[in-house]
Order: structure tokens, then C-alpha cells, then sequence
């Protein structure tokens, strides 16, 4: 009797205790399983919930609290290329969870779930110079010195948020109650656009795990939602409606990311709407899948714009694919017909990227007339045709096909037709007063003639296809070499 009970006892000391179990169990975890663990600990107690055994939990994760704390760590003297070096890792560790929902455009309605890159900066700089100083000095100089450590940098930037949140959470309540804040704010972000972003990057950086740990389970490229994609999607979706609705914009956003054709989105508020009404979609909790797909056309005509300006045809036409692409989907998975919000906000991109067309399509008949002009007497010698001017009056004329196909969705269809034929009359007579011309007078200004033959069979190619233009090349080179052995 007595030797069993002192074995027992032996035994129970021997047993590792349930804290020791925590641990072990704890530290077999992957670095990633213990990072979202500590995060979603954190994110609960910001929201005011209790976790039973959080600081337990934490504790055996991260170990004993390091000292000095992060705020007050001593930094050593730092010269400028040492700060800037330091404040942009501090800005690309604290960002990084933001970036399946950055945009290079700087859209003109707000859309939960697309933050513009532009604004991360101001916002940055704000928490670094007025908000929190101190802290993101420390944070920036920290995550300077992890450096790829993914481990580590995700445990600063909780440490980082567990201030930050709490402070830009004040600043907001503070500037929504007051205007003289309200206006104050808004100074030191530079624009009131980034102040309405702002709500949507702390909601970002406090819940991107909730966001994104559903969505991760759908395949990383979507060919077709649709059957069984649709019905997955909506699967996973599903439980973030019931217990976080607040989050399915964002949801929604990264799982846009994925598909291969981006308007589909709107298939799942079409889905759980059980209608293609809009009324009826825009009273639904997946109506932000319409807001996103009109903020990718919106997108398409800023680049439209861009190109433009910039004088890159090749992109302005893949910008009005895109713009068509994207406006025929959500036509055809919505009845658009009527007046609201949705339709007024696609009316009017359409008549802006109509307009911005119109005025580069109109003057291209006028611009293939002057570059073809046959030399007149009393004219004086002309330099030949330089490469560069004919490879961009055929990009220009790619872009004319290019609106040609796409005219439907950007109103555009009696424009292209006008000019496509304007240009499709002056060439083929052109051409062939061209070859007689360098028949008759082979040594007037011969060079300049083989220039603008060569250019009007490349249009011809853009405007009566490759076939036709090898005829006429082919007929081209009898006319020169013609000329050439009149001499």
C-alpha cells in the first residue's frame, strides 16, 4: 500500500505542469501561427473583449517583456540618411498588412477596401511627426534593424498598434466632434481624401487577420466565379456576415483580387440578393462588390488619362479594354437600366472617357493628310518622314481599332466609324498618286516620296489589315524601283 502510493506521488511530480504543457505546446507552433495568435489576442482586448489566459498565452510566446520598453529604448545619433533609411522601414513594416488593398490611382469616391498608395505617406508622417514621435521613432529604428525577419517584425508592429490604434481612434472622435480638429486634421494629412481613407487603414491593420485568414481558403486565382466557385465563396462568407459584417467590404476586396476577370465580384452580391436589381443589391450587405467594380473603371479612365498626357496610345487603348471589359460584365450581371447612384456613377465615366477619345481621335484624318500630302511645285525640299512620327500615328491608329471594337461601352460608335472612313478613302488614292509621282520624277525629292510610301502602307496595314498591305508593298516596291532605274 505504501509503495504504490509514493509512486504515485513520484509520478505526479515527474508530470510536466499544465503551464509547462502551454509552453511546449506553444513553442512547437510555426512562426506564423504564433504571430496570428498574439495579434488576434490584441485585436480582441482593443475591442474591449476578455480573453481568459491572454497574458498567459502571450507570455509563453513572446517570453519575458523587454527592457526598456520600445518607447524609451535608447537610439543612437542618427544623421539624415540614417533617419530616412530608418522612417521608411518603420512605414513599410507598419503598411505591409495594407497592401492586397493599395491602389496606384487616386479614385474620386471613396470605396471600402482600396486605399490609395499616395496616401500612406502623409498618414505616416503624421504618427511619426504629431501623433506619436517618440514611439515611431523607436518602432521605425526597431524594424531598421530586423530587417527581413518576418517573426519579429510582426511582433513590433503589434507592440506598435497597441499604441497607435488607441491614439489615431482619439484623433478621429476628436476631429468628428469638432470642426476646428476636423480642419486641423485634415492640414496635417495634406487632404481631406486621406481623412476619409484613414477609418479604413486602422480597421485594416487591426483585423487583417480576421479578414484575411477566410478568404485564404479559396484558390489563389479565380478563372470564372460561378456554380461551385460562387457557392464556395459564399460559403466562406457566410460566417464573417453573421459575426463580423463590418468586415465583408474588405473580404470582398481580396477576393476581387483573385479573380481573373475583376467584375465578377458582383456576382455574390447579385447572389445573396437573389436579384439583379439594383434597388435591391444596393439594400444587401455585398453591395460594396458593386462600389468595387465601379472603382475599377474609374481606375481604367484615370490611366486612360494618364496615357493621354503622357503620349503612351499603347496603354490608352489596353485602358479602354479594360474600361469596356469591365463595364459589359457589370452589365451583363446587373440591370442597369434607370436612374440611381450606380447608374449616374457609370454615365458619367463613360462621358468622360468619351470626351477625352473624341478630342484624340477626331483630328487623326487631318494629321494622315498632312504626313502623306503629296509635294506641290514651288513647295519647298522636305526632310523625309521621321520613324518615330509614323510609329506613333500607328499607335494612334491601333488605338482607333482599338475603340473601333470597344465603341458600344464608351459611346463612341458614329466617331470611329466617321473617321475610320475618312482615313480609309484618303489612303488608297494617296498612295497610288504617291508610286506615280516617284514614276514621273524620280530624283524630286525621292527620299521624302520613299518615306511617305513606306508610311502609307504601314497605316494601310492598321486600316485595311496586313493582306491588303502586303499588295501594296508589293506594288510600292515596283513603283521605286522603277523610278529608280528611270534616273
Amino acid at each position: 500500500m505504501t509503495q504504490p502510493a509514493s509512486a504515485d506521488r513520484g509520478d505526479r511530480a515527474a508530470a510536466p505542469s499544465p503551464l509547462e504543457r502551454l509552453r511546449t505546446y506553444l513553442g512547437a507552433l510555426p512562426d506564423t501561427a504564433k504571430t496570428m495568435l498574439v495579434r488576434e489576442i490584441e485585436n480582441a482586448r482593443r475591442r474591449g473583449e476578455d480573453v481568459p489566459g491572454g497574458d498567459l498565452i502571450i507570455a509563453a510566446i513572446r517570453g519575458p517583456a523587454p527592457e526598456p520598453q520600445l518607447a524609451s529604448r535608447p537610439r543612437p545619433p542618427a544623421n539624415a540618411e540614417e533617419i530616412a533609411r530608418r522612417e521608411a522601414a518603420g512605414a513599410r513594416a507598419l503598411f505591409r498588412p495594407l497592401e492586397p488593398f493599395l491602389i496606384d490611382e487616386v479614385v474620386e469616391t471613396r470605396v471600402a477596401g482600396r486605399i490609395a498608395r499616395a496616401s500612406l505617406a502623409p498618414v505616416w508622417t503624421w504618427l511619426a511627426r504629431d501623433l506619436l514621435p517618440a514611439d515611431a521613432a523607436a518602432f521605425a529604428e526597431a524594424a531598421d534593424e530586423a530587417g527581413d525577419d518576418d517573426t519579429a517584425l510582426s511582433l513590433l508592429v503589434g507592440e506598435f498598434l497597441a499604441r497607435a490604434v488607441p491614439a489615431i481612434s482619439a484623433a478621429l472622435d476628436h476631429a468628428a466632434r469638432n470642426a476646428q480638429a476636423h480642419q486641423k486634421l485634415i492640414g496635417r494629412l495634406n487632404e481631406e481624401r486621406i481623412l476619409r481613407e484613414l477609418p479604413d487603414i486602422l480597421r485594416i491593420l487591426t483585423d487583417h487577420a480576421a479578414m484575411t485568414m477566410p478568404v485564404s481558403k479559396l484558390p489563389p486565382t479565380i478563372r470564372n466565379l460561378a456554380e461551385e466557385g460562387l457557392a464556395n465563396a459564399r460559403a466562406i462568407l457566410d460566417p464573417v456576415l453573421a459575426s463580423r459584417p463590418d468586415l465583408i467590404p474588405y473580404c470582398l476586396a481580396l477576393i476581387q483580387n483573385r479573380l481573373s476577370q475583376r467584375a465578377q465580384v458582383v456576382r455574390l452580391a447579385v447572389s445573396i440578393a437573389e436579384s439583379d436589381d439594383p434597388s435591391k443589391i444596393a439594400a444587401s450587405p455585398y453591395r460594396s462588390a458593386v462600389d468595387l467594380v465601379i472603382c475599377e473603371l474609374e481606375r481604367a479612365s484615370i490611366r486612360a488619362t494618364t496615357a493621354v498626357r503622357e503620349l503612351r496610345f499603347a496603354a490608352l487603348a489596353r485602358a479602354v479594354k479594360e474600361f469596356h471589359d469591365t463595364a459589359r460584365s457589370l452589365r451583363t450581371d446587373m440591370h442597369l437600366a434607370g436612374d440611381g447612384p450606380w447608374q449616374r456613377r457609370l454615365a458619367k465615366l463613360r462621358a468622360e472617357l468619351a470626351s477625352l477619345l473624341t478630342a484624340e481621335l477626331d483630328s487623326l484624318p487631318g494629321q494622315v493628310r498632312r504626313l502623306l500630302r503629296p509635294r506641290q511645285k514651288g513647295d519647298q525640299p522636305m526632310a523625309p518622314i521621321p520613324p518615330d512620327t509614323v510609329a506613333e500615328l500607328e499607335t494612334r491608329l491601333d488605338l482607333l481599332a482599338t475603340c473601333r471594337t470597344y465603341a458600344s461601352e464608351i459611346a463612341l460608335n458614329e466617331l470611329t466609324l466617321r473617321v475610320h472612313s475618312e482615313i480609309q478613302a484618303h489612303l488608297d488614292p494617296t498612295l497610288t498618286q504617291l508610286m506615280e509621282n516617284i514614276r514621273q520624277q524620280p530624283d524630286i525629292d525621292r527620299a521624302l516620296k520613299i518615306s511617305q510610301i513606306d508610311a502609307a502602307v504601314r497605316f494601310s496595314a492598321r486600316i485595311f489589315g496586313p493582306s491588303y498591305a502586303q499588295l501594296l508593298q508589293k506594288a510600292a516596291d515596283v513603283a521605286i524601283q522603277s523610278g529608280k532605274n528611270g534616273r
